[in-house]
């Protein structure tokens, strides 16, 4: 009977190697996928990034974009107004000339 005890304990004993090697070579597979989606998880998050600044680079661009078409047509509307008030002071001036021109010259 010694003899079979002995037997069963190391068979308890081979059961128990088997079991802890499974174990190590489970947590070894469960790190190696954890490490795997984490990686995945990590480009993931990298593309959603750059999509998201890429969204807000061609926002920021459109929104600068509106603005400058809008100070465009200040400025194209003012530089309107000075030609159109310097044509009203031109026009003036040759007014002006004309006359001492023709007071100096008519006059002689």
């Amino acid at each position: 009977m010694s003899l079979e005890i002995l037997k069963s304990i190391k068979q308890t004993e081979d059961q128990a190697e088997d079991i802890q090697r499974q174990s190590l070579d489970d947590s070894r597979q469960i790190l190696s996928e954890a490490n795997n989606q984490s990686y995945k998880l990590q480009e993931q998050a990298i593309e959603d990034a750059e999509k998201d600044a890429k969204d807000i680079l061609i926002k920021a661009e459109k929104d600068a974009n509106s603005e400058v078409e809008k100070l465009q047509a200040k400025t194209n509307k003012e530089c309107e107004e000075i030609k159109n008030h310097a044509r009203k002071k031109l026009d003036n001036a040759v007014e002006i000339i004309t006359r001492r021109v023709v007071n100096i010259y008519g006059n002689s």
